[in-house]
């Protein structure tokens, strides 16, 4: 009689995999899964704050010291991204075979060891080892582990869950800066980074400990039954399906050209003949609206056709990109950054909802871990291409008319992407 009724609720889902028995969401306490949600929040906040948003603020203590140029100390941030990527195949696969709860804790002990050697090491090539260990650490804290649980605990509604944890990426650079800011001018960089490495793993660890769970055994998502474990696709079988490759192709062009066209907004401006000032709130304006656009595709993503709203989405930025040909004036153009901003914004949620919808919850982990690596050479393509373009015509015009076309059909191949649970097949 059970199983009958869990049946019937399986099939009001239209997700007999993935989704989660209505009758089980009703008896889960709604305030665990914002619990955890808000852990992987501060963890995510607080790591991406401090290494993306925060190494700008290390750059002239590191050139001082070890005598190297900008250049060079710049490379410390590329670092850091790469060793996040690299790790990130390895953590995924993690959190889809033991609880999240443990790889949380696992990376703030990381992050705070490498913090440590970063500050107290004195060699260069020590102090690079010692920043890749902290890369391996913010990965296991950042983005990947705070989506993972969202689609967990919130199987039903995971673009507005995923709307929510990406905006902690941008709130990072908002608080974390500021307190950066004062710790460097009162302690100095090693002092920095050794109290972020102390303070972040610490509280990291002791609310990881208390608060972060899976959802309980009585849903039937519970990603630790051997019914579940089944449903996870090798790795080997992911690689030769057809739809992770378009997964990994479409995503890695919007997100790269979303990276390129940030970077060369401002120079773009500045050739226009606007004032710094006014070039740099172009970019603000766009970071600001991407934070409302988080939280309004993620929320969309939960309503309609997913495949259609990342349609729409890049129809958005391939507009823009047609606009910035024609001369706008100022006024148009900060208009028109209100608009893209959270069409940019609103790729971070969709792509983990993209994700559910062909591999499902129990292969999320394995499936998001190995698409941000393989997707980073697609996005140092683009920012090395509209700088080509720039270098060798003098403007961005060839650039953004290839970034238009190529964004746009992008949107158009995801349209093919098979969802709902499909088996992983070649």
């Amino acid at each position: 009689m059970a199983s009958r009724a869990c049946t019937v609720c399986r099939r009001a889902s239209g997700s007999a995999r993935d989704d989660q028995p209505l009758i089980a969401l009703r008896s889960v306490r709604p305030h665990r899964g914002w619990a955890v949600l808000a852990v992987a929040f501060l963890a995510q906040m607080s790591t991406i704050g401090s290494v993306s948003y925060g190494y700008g603020l290390l750059v002239a203590p590191l050139t001082r010291e070890f005598g190297m140029s900008r250049a060079d100390a710049n490379g410390g941030l590329m670092l850091l991204l790469v060793g996040m990527g690299l790790a990130s195949p390895l953590i995924g696969r993690l959190l889809d075979r033991v609880p999240a709860r443990r790889v949380m804790m696992g990376g703030a002990l990381l992050f705070l060891l490498g913090c440590s050697g970063v500050a107290l090491l004195s060699l260069l090539w020590q102090v690079a080892a010692a920043a890749l260990v902290v890369a391996a650490g913010a990965a296991a804290l950042g983005p990947l582990t705070a989506s993972t649980l969202a689609v967990r605990w919130f199987p039903a509604s995971p673009g507005r869950a995923l709307g929510i944890v990406a905006v902690s990426s941008s709130a990072g650079g908002l608080v974390m800066l500021p307190m950066m800011a004062l710790l460097l001018e009162g302690a100095g960089w090693r002092g920095l980074v050794l109290a972020l490495g102390v303070t972040i793993g610490t509280v990291i660890t002791i609310l990881a400990l208390l608060i972060v769970r899976d959802p309980p055994p009585r849903l039937e998502h519970n990603l630790f039954t051997p019914e579940r474990q089944a449903d996870r696709p090798a790795v080997a079988a992911l690689l030769r399906t057809r739809d992770f490759w378009l997964l990994v192709v479409t995503l890695g062009v919007v997100l790269g050209v979303d990276q390129a066209l940030l970077a060369s907004l401002i120079p773009y401006g500045l050739d226009r003949g606007f004032d710094p000032l006014s070039a740099s709130l172009l970019v603000s304006i766009i970071s600001g609206s991407a934070i409302g656009g988080k939280l309004l595709i993620g929320w969309l993503a939960d309503i309609v056709d997913r495949r259609r709203l990342f349609l729409g989405v890049t129809l958005l930025t391939a507009s823009f990109l047609a606009l910035l040909l024609s001369g706008p004036s100022f006024p148009v153009l900060s208009a028109a950054c209100c608009v893209v901003g959270a069409a940019i914004g609103g790729t971070t949620p969709l792509w983990g909802a993209l994700i559910v919808d062909r591999f499902g919850v129990p292969a999320y982990g394995t499936v998001m871990g190995l698409l941000i690596p393989m997707q980073m050479p697609i996005a140092l393509a683009c920012l090395r291409l509209i700088g080509h373009v720039f270098d060798r015509h003098g403007r961005y015009d060839m650039g953004f008319m290839a970034f238009a076309i190529a964004v746009a059909c992008a949107g158009t191949a995801m349209l093919a992407l098979r969802t709902r649970g499909a088996t992983p097949t070649p």
